[in-house]
């Protein structure tokens, strides 16, 4: 079916509302400032239709390097986007968290390729074939791959809680593994938490152990319970205690113990679509207790009438904490 082509938009409203993003996302928007925008938002319809655009924009590419993504925008044909749009256009996916290490880390194509996934906000349980059990949580993507020589799980995206059975039905217990592309992980009779990252892969042993095998040769380790390691750049390394549990998304909750404001609101934004973020003055004040994550919006209303701070929402998809 054909679709209607979009109304081609004045230059000068593009540029507004790409002002408009940029000015909203880097600064703390006060009664005045939003009360200007909402001005120019509902002045014309045009207006609308050129926020909505740069909005979508976000969508397509927040979490895109952005390099990458202006060579995409460059070819839009009815984007038209002049050099100073695109650069402020890179500030904005900058703000709203681009990546440098390859887009196809962080596109929803694990999604299809992958056994069981999880989409944001979404967390889901498994009873595989061998009797473990696994859990997903909030936008995240596994693959099985169980042979007559071992149960691999290879995790493309996010988080996975595992807890190993003794191979249901086999004659041989075959080993039970984990694999990113940082390296490979294999349980010991265990129960552990494995979260990929933009640039490591993170492990934390409940019981039992785990052995670490590094991707590029990199010295195998043994994990212990109770300890925390971090895999990447072909080696693995023990990290000291969290200031958050990192299963407790498994109950449905962040725990936090003195946890900077920006990494839980960081935390927060996995479980969400959207902006969300802090002034940066208020960035590093700790944060502690144990929030609801199947209701993000009332879990900030909470941490900001707790800790005195001003919660602004432009939109449901932009939220900015900042000192009230």
């Amino acid at each position: 079916m054909s679709r209607t082509p979009q109304e081609r938009l004045p230059e000068a409203v593009i540029e507004q509302a790409i002002d408009w993003a940029v000015r909203l996302t880097y600064n703390e928007a006060d009664a005045n400032t939003q009360s200007a925008f909402q001005a120019w938002h509902e002045a014309s319809e045009q207006h609308r239709q050129a926020w909505q655009r740069v909005q979508s924009l976000h969508g397509r590419f927040a979490g895109v390097p952005a390099d990458l993504a202006m060579q995409t925008l460059g070819k839009l044909p009815k984007a038209q986007l002049r050099r100073r749009q695109l650069g402020k256009l890179t500030l904005l996916f900058g703000a709203l968290g681009a990546t440098t290490w390859g887009a196809s880390e962080v596109t929803p194509w694990q999604r299809l390729v992958a056994d069981h996934s999880t989409a944001v906000g979404e967390r889901r349980r498994w009873r595989l074939a061998d009797g473990s059990q696994l859990d997903l949580n909030t936008d995240s993507a596994v693959s099985l791959h169980f042979d007559s020589e071992q149960r691999l799980l290879r995790l493309l995206r996010g988080e996975l809680h595992l807890i190993s059975d003794s191979d249901t039905g086999q004659f041989a217990e075959r080993p039970l593994r984990v694999q990113t592309r940082d390296g490979l992980l294999e349980a010991l009779g265990t129960r552990f938490n494995v979260r990929l990252d933009e640039q490591a892969t993170r492990l934390m042993v409940e019981e039992g152990t785990v052995s670490l095998h590094p991707a590029g040769n990199g010295e195998p380790r043994i994990a212990q319970a109770g300890q925390q390691w971090l895999l990447n750049s072909g080696q693995a390394l023990q990290l000291p205690q969290s200031h958050s549990v990192p299963n407790g998304w498994l109950d449905g909750q962040l725990i936090a113990r003195e946890l900077p404001l920006e990494e839980l609101l960081a935390e927060l934004s996995r479980h969400r679509h959207g902006y969300l973020g802090c002034d940066p003055a208020i960035a590093r004040r700790p944060i502690s207790g144990n929030f609801q994550l199947s209701d993000i919006d009332a879990t900030l209303d909470f941490i900001a009438q707790s800790h005195g701070l001003y919660l602004h929402r432009l939109t449901r998809y932009w939220v900015r904490l900042g000192a009230a």
